[in-house]
């Protein structure tokens, strides 16, 4: 394990303890100060991984010691990821700031909330990547090279493609994958229908180019593809056979199985680690991709749950998409009661789209029969049963 930092500045004593008790899996070390004047003095002391300062301070503004750090550049600090928090911040706040700091939290915040934006800090840190190979947020480059290919149905087809958009002088390309090629529900035109949602949605707004552009694939595994693939088809067939279909709900789950592992950057050796069961005891992983793989449905979330263009429904599902109804899922272990009924859909399809990735010779009742247990509550009683046409 890398050995990280962190300086918290806030002029309340029990919230800089909550704080260390938070974030103790994540820093071996965290630095307190309670005002401006201690906190220049503790940055003069060492280089942090990441600083956390509350805006609104007893002996003065937030902004004060970020225009030090940045001036002074003390202990070449200036180069440390800074989040700020404040109980003042609202959401013109953050839509003015959001590029200039690597992270912003309302007050109060939840635990989760603040691993998860200070792991994308520090993922997005040119230094933290440089010191940990492994803990890298929307890549750049493929990290994935040894792809099982008995676990890629779709790999004798290749069926993921690229769609071009315009969008005022710049030409993007965003990789898709055909939703009617070895799915199991037959749904007449839905790759166009994808195709074309897509094209128009992010035409209209620049903040989707910007997003869909830091979706990375490795051309040489297609499991990333071919899991958004299976999850548009599923989600899509369960929602028709529940009378959800609009295209409303097929926009809203063809953003979430694009973007709901985005914190995983082209990862593919985490994304296949969707149950708990698979992470938490696996000893090739390093600590710090274990915690990555814990906190990257909440990192994910945070990092699209400010764009207005996406609809609101999605970050509860990507926020949701690991929880299960028996309360055993993660990051927050929901159970059936808390998890929205959309969320259910995508969780049951989650679950089949990694079971017929894993067994190409699948079958409907022995998926059915595996997961007999998580037929709780109506909402997921109601999706399981929507998987007898499958049988």
């Amino acid at each position: 394990m890398n050995e990280k930092s962190l300086l918290v500045v806030d002029d309340e004593s029990i919230f800089l303890d909550l704080v260390e008790q938070c974030v103790e899996d994540d820093f071996s070390e965290v630095v307190k100060a309670k005002n401006i004047e201690e906190a220049k003095d503790k940055l003069m002391q060492k280089m942090y991984d990441a600083i956390l300062v509350d805006i609104d301070l007893t002996d003065g503004n937030g902004a004060e010691l970020i225009k030090y750090i940045n001036d002074w550049k003390p202990c070449e600090n200036h180069e440390t990821p800074i989040v700020v928090m404040s109980g003042l911040i609202n959401d013109q706040f953050k839509k003015k700031f959001k590029d200039k700091f690597a992270g912003i939290l309302p007050k109060p915040f939840k635990s989760g909330d603040l691993q998860a934006t200070l792991l994308i800090a520090l993922g997005n840190s040119k230094r933290s990547v440089k010191g940990n190979e492994n803990l890298n947020l929307v890549s750049e480059n493929s990290q994935d090279q040894n792809s099982d290919s008995t676990q890629d149905p779709a790999k004798k087809k290749a069926p993921d493609k690229k769609i071009e958009i315009e969008f005022e002088d710049e030409k993007i390309e965003v990789d898709i994958y055909d939703p009617a090629v070895n799915s199991p529900f037959k749904l007449e035109n839905l790759n166009k229908k994808v195709s074309g949602i897509l094209k128009k949605k992010i035409q209209q707004n620049s903040k989707l180019k910007d997003l869909f552009k830091k979706i990375k694939v490795d051309p040489n595994d297609p499991y990333m593809m071919t899991h958004i693939g299976l999850l548009i088809n599923i989600t899509t067939g369960i929602s028709k056979q529940m009378d959800w279909g609009s295209d409303q709900t097929l926009e809203k789950f063809i953003f979430a199985s694009y973007l709901h592992d985005l914190a995983l950057g082209d990862n593919t050796k985490l994304a296949k680690l969707a149950t708990r069961d698979k992470w938490e005891n696996n000893m090739d992983l390093s600590k710090e991709e274990s915690r990555l793989v814990q906190l990257h449905a909440t990192a994910s979330k945070t990092l699209i749950e400010n764009r207005r263009e996406i609809p609101q429904d999605v970050f509860t599902i990507v926020e949701q998409h690991h929880e299960l109804p028996d309360g055993k899922g993660f990051p927050a272990g929901l159970d059936h009661k808390r998890i929205t009924p959309l969320s259910s859909i995508f969780i049951v399809a989650h679950l089949l789209t990694d079971y017929i990735i894993d067994n190409p010779k699948w079958s409907a009742d022995k998926f059915i029969l595996k997961y007999k247990h998580l037929q709780k509550g109506p909402h997921f009683r109601k999706v399981f049963k929507c998987l007898d046409e499958l049988r």
